[in-house]
């Protein structure tokens, strides 16, 4: 026997599946599809963020009609941020004219489903590190041993002072120390994602709900590192590549959440090797809409230096003194 292929039409909502299964950032931040990049200048679209109409509203005289109407101007603006598609990331692999006529390979397990894992191991990696590498404004430390939900209480009030942030779309991402306290304090109660558009990793990874915000742990985080995000603080563009006209199969797909990737199969005569490559577009862009605050009529305006703008969608919390939830053992020799 050979090599046992899957059929090619099922072969890209397999990995897509497969790809979706293991996301977990990227299920919790804000995504957008990749066809409104096509023709798009420098490969970057804008999201608006603010969309500001002020119209007026006055009080009409009942039962008379001494006067007409008056009509007022609707003034305004909408202002955005952009979003940037920059990043090709791949999973390539040869199989050899030995591989195809001898040997036993089920193409989609051994070959399209390590290939799938490996895209999305490495969206996610990208992920986080845009969490790390974004510019919070506010950010705060906590001890062991507070209560959790004077935690979650303070990182709602710091995260309302900016007046940005939507209260919908909140999330706890904590790492695996602060959820061992988290969970032995009987502050968390349940959460199900039901009518809400999740992932495995991201059903299993969450362990409840605080003060109304879901908590999501994270492994790959420093144990004592934790974010609390509204979902439009970062955001994922994502689009599949074209099929090139040279290949000798290929597909494209995108599936319900969002998720794009190709699949192209063909041979390199050179080496005599079938080539299997799994690839997608992608970005994570930082949403920094800061405003300018205070009491003037431009307090929602952006602040117009793009560069001295924060992230203010979203806060960094630090634990420190965080370990092992078991009370200390005692001492033999007392």
């Amino acid at each position: 026997m050979a090599v046992l292929k899957a059929k090619q039409e099922k072969i890209v909502p397999f990995f897509l599946e497969l790809m979706q299964r293991q996301q977990l950032l990227a299920m919790l931040i804000t995504r957008i599809g990749g066809d409104q990049f096509k023709g798009a200048l420098g490969d970057t679209v804008t999201m608006r963020t603010n969309d500001r109409r002020i119209a007026t509203a006055r009080e009409y005289t009942w039962r008379t009609r001494p006067e007409p109407i008056v009509l007022d101007d609707i003034s305004g603006y909408e202002d955005g941020i952009p979003i940037k598609l920059d990043t090709h990331l791949y999973s390539a692999t040869g199989l050899t004219d030995e591989h195809m006529t001898l040997d036993e390979i089920e193409f989609a397990r051994e070959v399209l489903q390590p290939q799938a894992q490996a895209v999305g191991d490495e969206l996610n990696a990208r992920a986080l590190a845009a969490f790390r590498a974004a510019k919070w404004k506010r950010s705060f430390g906590v001890d062991a041993g507070v209560d959790p939900h004077r935690v979650a209480v303070e990182a709602r009030r710091r995260l309302d002072a900016d007046k940005t942030a939507p209260a919908g779309g909140r999330v706890f991402l904590i790492g695996s120390d602060i959820a061992a306290e988290w969970l032995v304090s009987d502050r968390l109660s349940k959460y199900d994602w039901n009518g809400e558009v999740g992932t495995p990793a991201v059903r299993q990874a969450t362990i409840g709900q605080l003060a109304g915000t879901p908590v999501v742990v994270h492994n790959e985080l420093d144990p004592a590192e934790a974010y609390y995000f509204q979902k439009g603080s970062l955001v994922l563009a994502n689009l599949a590549p074209a099929v090139p006209q040279g290949a000798v199969t290929g597909r494209t797909g995108v599936n319900a959440a969002g998720f794009a990737a190709r699949w192209l199969q063909d041979y390199d005569a050179a080496y005599l090797t079938d080539r299997s490559i799994v690839s997608t577009f992608a970005g994570i862009s930082e949403i920094r809409d800061e405003r300018k605050g205070g009491d003037g009529a431009d307090k929602l305006d952006l602040l117009v230096d793009e560069t001295a703008r924060h992230n203010v969608r979203g806060l960094k919390i630090t634990y420190t003194g965080t370990g092992s939830v078991l009370p200390a053992a005692a001492d033999p020799a007392a």
